[in-house]
């Protein structure tokens, strides 16, 4: 199967997902700096006034945070792309509910190479079967009824 070109196959869950993990990586990046300046401040206790120390700290870690703010995007590209294989699935899946609870024709689901939840797909394409063979054998039935109806009555 071929890859997908679109990063949003399901914006509101892999949003929220990109949304979380940027809470963590903020959540990260507040504790490395913090850490970098403590340090920064304990070395220079007794030898560097604590305003002096602080500072220092504060401009020494500049280089960490120009490298963490690069790299977000790439992160965030990351984290929506790995959620695709399992978005992505999921959206065909209620696609194709959607389509039978409204009757409409509904087709099998073929996941991508390495989407998560093969095995949903692999059931929802096991009770399509059942239920396309079961439409039929139902209209089977109809028509043997429309043909004699006289037959109904020896049934009942």
């Amino acid at each position: 199967m071929h890859q997908r070109s679109q990063i949003l196959v399901d914006p509101k869950v892999q949003w929220s997902i990109a949304g979380r993990f940027i809470s963590h990586w903020l959540l990260f990046l507040v504790c490395l700096v913090t850490i970098g300046v403590m340090v920064r401040v304990m070395l220079g206790a007794g030898t560097v006034g604590f305003s002096d120390s602080f500072r220092e700290g504060i401009s020494s870690q500049w280089p960490v945070i120009g490298v963490m703010v690069i790299l977000l995007p790439v992160f965030v590209l990351d984290t929506l792309k790995l959620s695709n294989r399992f978005a992505g699935p999921m959206y065909r899946l209620r696609t194709e509910l959607r389509k039978l609870a409204t009757d409409q024709p509904a087709r099998p689901v073929n996941f991508r190479t390495g989407d998560f939840w093969l095995e949903a797909g692999g059931d929802f394409n096991h009770v399509l079967g059942q239920l396309d063979r079961l439409r039929a054998e139902n209209e089977s039935l109809r028509q043997q009824l429309a043909k004699s109806p006289s037959q109904v009555e020896t049934l009942v």
